[in-house]
Parts: C-alpha cells; structure tokens; sequence
C-alpha cells in the first residue's frame, strides 16, 4: 500500500565501475494498486485493514507525551482503539495544544484549556483519518478480537451513542463524530492516567469530562454490555519514573523542537525564563494533579515526593490482558494470537482525525 503506483526502474551494474545504466523500458512500468498517503491529519487509503468489527486495535509509538509514561511503569502499548470494522475506529486522541499569548507564553507556556481539555477527544474516524493517526508508530499495530459476538456489541453499543458532529480542523470538507457522556463531548484528559475516577463504572463520570484511550475502551466495555473493567494502582515509585520521564520528555522534545511539540514555543523570546522547562512542568501538573495551567513545578514535585501518592487507572496492556494484568481484564484479552494490521481489501478511504 505504501509503494502501488510507484514506477519502476532497473540499472545494470557496471562491471569495471563505470555508469549503472537504465534498461530499456525502465519507469514504464508501475507497481499494482495505488499508494496510501497522509497530508497532516488527514489520510488516504486504497485498502480497507482486516481489523474485525468490535476488535481492539493496539500501537506503540516513537513519540509524543505518552511513551515515556508507559515505558517508565513498564508496559508496551501507547494506545488503543476500538475497531469498527472497514468502517473505520472509534478511540480518543489530542491534537497539540497550542502555545499561549505573548506574555503569558514566557511562564506558562501551553494553553491551558486545550491542554486540561483535549480536543478532539472521543471521536468516531474513517480509516483514511486513522491511518494519518497511526503514522510514526514503532511497531505495526495489531487487533484482538475475542468473543465475536461480544465484542460485536461493544462496538455496536458505542457507534450508536450519543454523538455530535464537528467540522474537521485540518479539512472543511470532513465532519468527524464526537461522543457524548452525560450530554457533552468527551475530552482527552491527561489526568485519567493519574486517576480514572469514576469512568469505568455504570455512573460514569470524570473531570474535565475526560477518558484516554484505553479507560474509554474500559467505559465502552461496559455500555456494551461486556462488564465492568477493574482499575489497576500503580505504586509511588512507578508514578514517581513516570512524572520524571514526562517532564523531561516534554522538555527536550520542546528545546529540540521534534515530535509531538515540533513547531511550538522555536520563536519565543523569554530572556528571563525557561520556557521548555516551564512546558515540561505544565505537562507534567496536568497529568498529575490536573494543574494545567500553572508551570509550578511544586504541584507534580508534591506528587513525586510523597511516598503515598499512587495512581489508579486503566492503560493499554491492561485492556490487553498483557502483564502483570493478566487474561480476563477484559473480553478481549482472551484473544492473545499476534495479529498484525494489513491492508489487504479493496475499498479507498480519505479521512482526518481532527
């Protein structure tokens, strides 16, 4: 899918070191199929995945503010979503908050609303949109399935929620569906990986309004029917890794300017500040105590620092059923056959995912 189309051409390879000459007919022929592209947030693919209805779909990613939390309480995935089929996912995800106004931008240097409200949040995407999603992972994602008929019902369950539909951010011409709980949209909250609050029961709720991707799927599996998904606590020294390698990630992806900040907060001149440093610490407030407007790094320090503080959530291995969770978290987790992702059916898709 990422070469149909390509032309194709063939040298001959000089025997005494001169030129590699073309063959005759070189670049009249082109690979079968057309190629799959990705323009920003927006997506196009000329197959459909083999992702079953109802199954969930698992990726590791080479970036962003999320890895470094995973990797530090030792688990693998970074993100999870539910499949709907050739139809495309539904799952929650964050666009990169922008930066403040000048002055503001010197001491905090995030916008503190989208930062504490990530947007699009609890969205149902095409799989054009999807793949443009999907780019930069490590590995190839893969599905679990489990019970067909269960599984189905999920999916089922949350296509047919209470959504509204937005105007994409990146296309005009898309209009991409956000889920509601409790009448209003479902954003992305850092703050779910701190504490998932009351999201995976039947009286669901949570500041912010917010899930992540994988105490979504625990709120899905639920609704549909699948039963209630039990949090795990991480211990204070496992928390304690995880806010250090946050904040740092942040700052050095932010003086770099590569990955999820690429592009943020280059052009601001603050003689007197530290500004990466300040987006480190408000990153890290936000995941910790849900500070996400302040850069006081006194809030995730007192986190850090105390021996009692824990978290309690619901990550991606654990929807897996993956260690040190185990087979049963949920109806997926039965199905522990590797089944990487292909594109391998006839069907174009374009589509964004804000």
């Amino acid at each position: 899918m990422q070469l149909g189309g390509l032309k194709i051409y063939v040298h001959g390879i000089s025997p005494v070191g001169g030129s590699n000459r073309l063959l005759t007919n070189s670049g009249l022929f082109a690979l079968p199929g057309q190629r799959a592209t990705v323009s920003g947030t927006c997506g196009y693919v000329p197959a459909l995945w083999n992702a079953p209805y109802g199954s969930v779909v698992l990726s590791r990613s080479n970036g962003g503010p999320i890895r470094p939390v995973i990797v530090a309480i030792g688990e693998y995935y970074t993100h999870s979503m539910l499949s709907l089929g050739t139809s495309g996912i539904v799952h929650a995800e964050m666009q990169t908050p922008a930066q403040s106004g000048w002055p503001t931008v010197c001491t905090r240097p995030l916008d503190g609303d989208q930062l504490q409200y990530g947007y699009p949040g609890v969205e149902q995407i095409n799989l054009g949109g999807a793949y443009a999603d999907l780019q930069g992972e490590e590995i190839t994602p893969v599905y679990q399935w489990g019970d067909p008929g269960a599984t189905a019902a999920v999916a089922s369950s949350i296509a047919g929620a209470p959504q509204i539909t937005v105007q994409s951010k990146s296309d005009g011409a898309i209009w991409l569906p956000r889920k509601l709980r409790n009448g209003a949209p479902i954003s992305y909250s850092l703050y779910q990986y701190r504490n998932i609050e009351q999201t995976n029961e039947l009286a669901s709720n949570s500041v912010n309004n917010g899930m992540v991707c994988s105490t979504f799927l625990s709120w899905a599996h639920l609704q549909g029917g699948a039963g209630y998904v039990p949090a795990y606590t991480y211990d204070h020294a496992l928390i304690a890794n995880a806010a250090n390698a946050l904040f740092n990630t942040v700052q050095n992806a932010c003086n770099s300017g590569v990955g999820f900040w690429g592009g943020l907060l280059r052009s601001v001149s603050c003689p007197f500040n530290n500004v990466c440093e300040n987006a480190g610490d408000q990153v890290t407030n936000c995941m910790a105590a849900n500070a996400c407007a302040t850069s006081d790094n006194t809030i995730w320090y007192g986190v850090r620092d105390d021996p009692n503080a824990t978290a309690t959530s619901i990550s991606p291995d654990r929807i897996a059923g993956l260690a040190p969770h185990g087979v049963g978290t949920t109806i997926w987790s039965y199905d522990q056959g590797y089944h990487p992702i292909a594109w391998n059916a006839p069907g174009p898709q374009y589509g964004c995912w804000y």
